[in-house]
């Protein structure tokens, strides 16, 4: 129970950070507000965080007070919610999925589901990491723990990089890559994908990446696998850093379609199944940092659905999150809030394949609840958007 309401803990804290960017962005009281919000948290935290990692049994006041501590952080939570509705499509998005998801996995673990919680935990995480790598704000209201406070180097390293401490993250995403432990595969392949995604996806630039990666091409610990695959990240660094597009600025929309077009593939025939091998995934890990970009500025309304779209395609070929993909909530998204764009029923196509692809292969019924929410979705769409490759 202590390293699930740990995880919690880390987790609720990622979650909340991504939101604190966002402050800054708010005019006059309203930023204000949402200062003190944030700087609460933060607070909140702070004085809780010895408690969570102190390494003996939770005693009946120690529990009593992590439970105190939830309620005012879910409290908090909810009294920011007014300021992310002004946000972009791709905060509201995060917040909605967490606010809900938090409720499931308080329930969970109340009710002793540890093998459940955990694993929701940490997709969880996974679904806080989209968010915060979305633009290219740092940590600001909260100073973050210490070294001290975490096992070894890697958990330290995820904390940093969930809580957008980016160049802390690199350092001990390296000192972990260079320290004498046997590492698995994934031990060696994630924190590979975290610096690559802060070099292109976060701060644009993929040199930067490739001088950091190719420090690693002899690590004694690779894989066949994993050497080739790293070998082609640095190749596909390398040919995007060569490309022209990194500072063609300002990035406009129609520079997003050319974007798209080339590391996606033809817009019109562009669809979800889409794969892709090393060289192809960094370069769209970029490209869905200038989607992300564009989408947290001041887009025109009708090209949203679109940037929604296409992120969702992005997301799901990278497939660098493990347990957890933004690419239905952005189809989701797309369809709910856009009802009667062109994309509505793209949107609304995929998600229904998806679904129907994810329970056939496995042999599994669509449960009842997925397909009240595939009913739900196509009573959304417009009468001009229905019936336009929807059966």
């Amino acid at each position: 129970m202590t390293r699930i309401i740990n995880k919690l803990f880390t987790i609720v804290l990622a979650c909340l950070m991504a939101f604190a960017s966002t402050a800054h962005a708010s005019p006059g009281s309203k930023q204000k507000n949402l200062n003190q919000i944030m700087a609460s948290i933060g607070e909140t935290m702070v004085e809780l965080y010895p408690l969570i990692v102190a390494k003996r049994a939770f005693k009946r006041d120690d529990i009593k007070a992590i439970d105190n501590a939830l309620d005012q952080l879910s409290g908090l939570f909810t009294a920011a919610k007014p300021f992310i509705k002004e946000k972009s499509d791709g905060y509201q998005i995060s917040y909605e999925f967490v606010s809900e998801y938090l409720k499931v996995v308080n329930s969970e673990l109340a009710n002793g589901h540890i093998d459940n919680a955990r694993s929701d935990l940490y997709a969880l995480g996974e679904i806080c990491t989209s968010c915060h790598t979305q633009d290219t704000t740092l940590r600001t209201l909260f100073s973050g723990a210490t070294r001290d406070h975490f096992d070894d180097d890697y958990a330290y390293a995820e904390f940093n990089y969930m809580t957008r401490n980016y160049d802390e993250a690199v350092k001990y995403y390296e000192k972990h890559l260079a320290s004498p432990n046997k590492k698995t595969e994934i031990e060696i392949v994630q924190p590979l994908q975290r610096i690559i995604t802060v070099y292109t996806q976060v701060n644009n630039r993929p040199a930067d990446g490739i001088a950091k990666l190719k420090k690693y091409l002899t690590l004694k610990d690779h894989s066949i696998d994993t050497e080739i695959q790293l070998e082609n990240w640095i190749r596909g660094l390398e040919q995007l850093n060569n490309s022209g597009l990194i500072n063609d600025k300002p990035v406009t929309f129609n520079k997003l379609k050319n974007y798209t077009s080339k590391y996606l593939g033809e817009l019109d025939e562009l669809r979800i199944e889409i794969h892709s091998n090393a060289k192809q995934e960094v370069q769209r890990v970029w490209l869905r940092g200038q989607l992300y970009h564009y989408l947290n500025g001041t887009p025109d309304v009708n090209e949203i659905p679109m940037i929604l779209y296409w992120l969702s395609v992005a997301d799901r070929s990278i497939a660098y999150n493990y347990y957890f993909s933004m690419t239905d909530l952005y189809l989701k998204q797309c369809v709910l809030n856009y009802p009667n764009h062109q994309y509505a029923h793209r949107c609304y196509r995929e998600y229904r394949e998806y679904v129907d692809y994810a329970y056939t292969r496995k042999g599994d019924p669509i449960p009842e609840g997925i397909k009240k929410e595939l009913r739900e979705l196509k009573m959304k769409l417009s009468d001009k958007t229905k019936g336009v490759g929807l059966d």
